[in-house]
């Protein structure tokens, strides 16, 4: 392809006219040869050599009068060092293009190698980053600010003024001095050093497509800060899943619970520890995977407790990814200051007790920061701490001298939300005494205000109930509920020729039983890791137990032709037989490892022909401690259940109310010997 004369603006020096031959031969590789035109300007930062670059200066301080010259239409493009342009470039201009690094390292020059020069020697740099990370690597050498080109910098080598210098190895490699070097150096350097930048007025519409063709940007994945909420996994986002769904890498901390992670099951999943006093990787080295995964091509997901950009690194590594112009977008999440209390029934804010509320860290900017200060008390009617256990003894210090009242209420949730919540309740005036007594753990929110008296009026809501199945939403009109599963799901292995068998079979189906969520997840899991298109199924009728399992099957763009509103064997056979003629009717049942054999026994009695699959086992969780709280009962939602909880832990304690889910629940309770009271699901 070949196109009309375009004007090419750069600054004078060698370096940058090698810059732009640079980008003419990319150009070539992708078979657009251009004609061109080269007009060379100093900018601010060649007419003042004086001033240090380790001093505060003008965001273009080496692309002003070029930018200035696309504005006014005397170049078409400038060609600039990407590390050069400004964070935001001036209203008007754009970069069409930004290259793929030629080398992103800091290069030695001198007549020996660092490690040989004697102590004091006089080395040359340009830049406040190089500046403090070579003064930590190499203590006994005496560094200098040195302006100029590259050229300039190593003539002062050469005049015997400095024993060495550093700067770019891209510049040496572009002007043909690599053979100068003497060491490369073991650090990041500036953001975007080693590629280019091409800049135009945004209008220009035909060049941005032309410099398309060489804009390693479009190679890039996207990253995205990712809020799963405070601890319960049920308080993340739909945004959140959707995220989750379509990521490549998935970098997660501690306090992430670990089903989310189901959400992303092809994902590479990357533990990066992040909790006190134990971070698994440093928060440079969490930035740099980042963004090695987002150039590699990848779809990141930074998953994050709470809201990603309240009293985290959030901002620090959105910052960062921007700085190498790679996408960032960021999903917002249930914050523990607003998501814990607000499951607790406690207000943070309240006609006539409280019209406002703060939010505090209870650290400061360094996390490792162990020194007693004063911590600024904000002026508000409630007060949230986050990651302030460890620093209680400040916090009360703090409120005393702001002058809070020793009887003003204080609440500390420990891991707010989760099955291990563990609440302390107190005065300004005791509640240390009350935590070195408790000794809650961190994570914890300490809440002080008139508010918390709404927890304390909240009787018969302190005690939960235990929820030992699968879907405790479903259950929270009980109150407060501790989700403790005593069943686990988890993928049924087929084998090739089961797999094959199924979906040659698929077609010839008249009906698919489906009577769970996880048996429509599992199904449909089977179907996408074997590219089997969803239109394949489209036209064979889905029956389902419960609009929980209908809701899961919409979530395929499907609709059941059949609900069973009761969420038994027998309610769905009752609706089939009003629907349809069984006999001769072939029917998939995709099911879990537990067998139930009624289903299957009365469609065979109703001449139906029916194909059970085991797709998903429910097997027992690793034993663990119950939780160290009072509860006021438990809801067993299957024999499964009732079987694993014995198991594990003997009996069910005499305290405690039992309830059950439905009549088979209800009969394996009676059988173990306990009394129990049915009841029913609610809500979605």
């Amino acid at each position: 392809m070949k196109f009309s004369k375009i004007k090419i603006g750069s600054r004078q020096s060698r370096l940058a006219q090698a810059q732009v031959q640079e980008i003419l031969e990319l150009l070539t590789a992708k078979d657009v040869r251009l004609e061109f035109d080269l007009k060379t300007y100093q900018t601010a930062g060649d007419k003042d050599k004086i001033i240090a670059l380790t001093e505060n200066m003008q965001d273009d301080f080496f692309t002003d009068t070029i930018d200035e010259a696309i504005l006014k239409g005397e170049i078409d493009i400038a060609v600039h060092s990407a590390k050069d342009i400004p964070q935001v470039l001036g209203k008007g201009l754009r970069i069409f293009a930004l290259t793929a690094p030629l080398d992103e390292t800091d290069a030695f020059v001198g007549r020996c190698r660092l490690s040989e020069l004697k102590p004091g020697a006089k080395i040359g740099t340009s830049s406040l980053l190089r500046r403090k990370t070579i003064e930590t690597l190499y203590p006994h050498i005496r560094l200098v600010d040195i302006r100029g080109d590259i050229d300039e910098r190593i003539a002062k080598l050469d005049r015997g003024e400095l024993e060495g210098v550093i700067v770019a190895t891209c510049a040496l490699k572009r002007l043909k001095l690599d053979h100068r070097i003497k060491d490369i150096l073991p650090y990041e350097t500036t953001p975007l050093q080693g590629q280019l930048a091409v800049v135009g007025r945004e209008e220009i519409f035909f060049l941005r497509e032309i410099f398309a063709k060489i804009d390693v940007r479009l190679t890039y994945g996207r990253v995205s800060l990712v809020g799963a909420g405070p601890g319960d996994p049920e308080l993340i986002t739909v945004k959140a899943i959707n995220r989750l769904k379509e990521t490549d890498v998935v970098f997660y901390d501690f306090l992430i619970h670990k089903s989310l992670l189901d959400f992303a099951p092809d994902a590479e999943k990357i533990y990066v520890g992040k909790r006190k006093g134990d971070h698994t990787l440093p928060q440079d080295e969490l930035c740099r995977l980042l963004k090695e995964k987002a150039v590699a091509g990848k779809n990141v997901v930074r998953l994050k407790g709470g809201d990603p950009l309240i009293f985290g690194r959030g901002a620090e590594e959105m910052n960062y990814l921007q700085a190498y112009h790679i996408r960032v977008d960021v999903v917002a999440g249930v914050i523990s200051a607003t998501g814990i209390p607000a499951s607790l029934g406690v207000p943070l804010t309240s006609r006539d007790v409280a019209s406002s509320v703060a939010f505090v860290s209870g650290h400061g900017p360094q996390e490792k920061d162990s020194s007693h200060h004063a911590i600024h008390i904000p002026l508000a009617d409630t007060v949230v701490f986050f990651m302030g256990v460890t620093k209680l003894n400040e916090i009360i210090s703090s409120l005393i001298e702001a002058g809070w009242q020793e009887s003003t209420p204080v609440m500390i949730i420990s891991k707010g939300t989760t099955s291990e919540e563990k609440v302390v309740v107190g005065t300004v005036g005791n509640i240390v005494g009350l935590v070195a007594k408790e000794r809650p753990e961190p994570p914890a929110l300490i809440i002080v205000g008139e508010v918390v008296r709404f927890w304390e009026k909240r009787e018969g809501f302190h005690k939960p109930f235990l929820y030992l199945g699968t879907n405790p939403e479903k259950y929270r009109y009980l109150g407060n509920i501790i989700h403790f599963p005593m069943i686990e799901i988890v993928p049924h292995a087929l084998t090739p020729e089961m797999v094959g068998s199924l979906l040659q079979k698929l077609p010839e189906y008249h009906l698919i039983l489906l009577t769970s969520r996880f048996a429509v997840q599992h199904f449909f899991r089977i179907l996408k890791d074997h590219h089997y298109s969803l239109k394949n199924v489209s036209a064979i009728d889905f029956a389902v137990i419960g609009e929980g399992t209908a809701m899961a099957l919409r979530d395929f763009q499907l609709t059941p032709k059949i609900t069973a509103p009761e969420e038994t064997g027998q309610g769905l056979l009752k609706v089939l037989m009003e629907c349809y003629n069984l006999s001769g009717m072939k029917i998939l049942f995709p099911r879990s490892s537990l067998s139930n054999p009624f289903l299957k026994e009365a469609l065979l009695a109703k001449g139906a022909r029916v194909d059970e699959l085991t797709i998903y086992q429910n097997r027992k969780p690793m034993y663990r401690e119950l939780p160290p709280v009072p509860v006021e009962g438990a809801v067993f939602t299957s024999p499964s259940t009732v079987r694993n909880f014995l198991e594990d832990y003997g009996v069910i304690p005499a305290s405690w109310q039992i309830l059950a889910k439905g009549p088979l629940t209800q009969k394996a309770l009676e059988k173990a010997g306990y009394k129990c009271q049915v009841i029913q699901e609610r809500g979605a």
